[in-house]
């Protein structure tokens, strides 16, 4: 499900937005968030759901015996676990059949003949990335005694998945939304409603007018790049530089327009990029 989508505009968001502010129940209000960030990004395909479950569950766990344990070389176990456990996730949806296929053409190269490691077609999980690292941020600053770790595991879930920075970033520290998970606001914010607005519409129009026009003319440019002349090389690079810069600040502004309509106050992305 993609922002700029008819689906998330007219339903999804419209739906979260009565859910959240329909209550002043705090905890009623990380459950709605939290079910409708499972099911924003497991509309993609439900499946993948599962891993962002398991790393956070392991590092919430993680995190509450790295805070009770007084032993530092304990405590350096458990943020190795929780490291380790996350990094091998990524490495293997990221890395396996890259790296199992340059294996397979060395083994090949070297005894002259075919000696196939198993390639397993891994589908890479939308915003893995995004989501493992926030999700490690919380344990290692434990670790340094920057945040005490939360009592709810819902409260927890709720910053893994929370939506509007869940698929692309931004990456934020626990320890930035550390108070606003923890003292909610009990009513609508008409400043953060008119900043979230404000976002959200800047970032729709440099995703669909400037981002996915550029794309539009430079895509093809690049399919066949062979034919490209000299104007033609370095108007398909500048071009494909702006519709980088575009199609992710759009993203970004329009992930901290949907926080601020929720009541949290995101870190500004992409001020200067370049």
């Amino acid at each position: 499900m993609l922002f700029n989508s008819y689906i998330f505009i007219l339903v999804f968001l419209p739906c979260i937005l009565l859910l959240w502010w329909g209550t002043t129940s705090s905890h009623q209000r990380l459950f709605y968030l939290t079910a409708a960030s499972y099911i924003f990004y497991g509309y993609w395909d439900w499946r993948f759901t599962f891993l962002m479950l398991a790393s956070t569950a392991i590092d919430y766990y993680a995190g509450r015996k790295l805070s009770a344990e007084p032993l530092q070389h304990k405590r350096k176990l458990w943020l190795a676990l929780s490291i380790g456990a996350n990094l091998s996730l990524l490495g293997f949806f990221k890395y396996y059949d890259f790296l199992t296929g340059n294996l397979n053409s060395i083994i090949s190269a070297l005894s002259g003949q075919a000696h196939p490691l198993p390639l397993l077609n891994i589908i890479l999980p939308v915003g893995i990335s995004f989501y493992t690292f926030q999700s490690m941020s919380y344990t290692i600053d434990i670790y340094r005694e920057k945040i005490t770790p939360v009592d709810s595991f819902l409260t927890f879930a709720a910053f893994v998945s929370m939506f509007p920075q869940l698929v692309a970033g931004p990456i934020v520290r626990f320890s930035e939304l550390d108070n606003q998970l923890r003292n909610l606001k009990e009513s609508i914010d008409y400043e953060f409603v008119r900043l979230g607005i404000f976002f959200f519409v800047c970032g729709l129009v440099k995703k669909l007018l400037f981002a996915d026009i550029l794309a539009g003319r430079i895509d093809p440019m690049l399919s066949h790049y062979e034919s490209l002349q000299f104007f033609g090389s370095w108007f398909a690079i500048l071009g494909y530089t702006f519709q980088i810069y575009f199609d992710f600040s759009g993203y970004s502004d329009m992930a901290v327009g949907l926080g601020y309509l929720i009541g949290f106050r995101m870190p500004i992305n992409f001020s200067s990029p370049y």
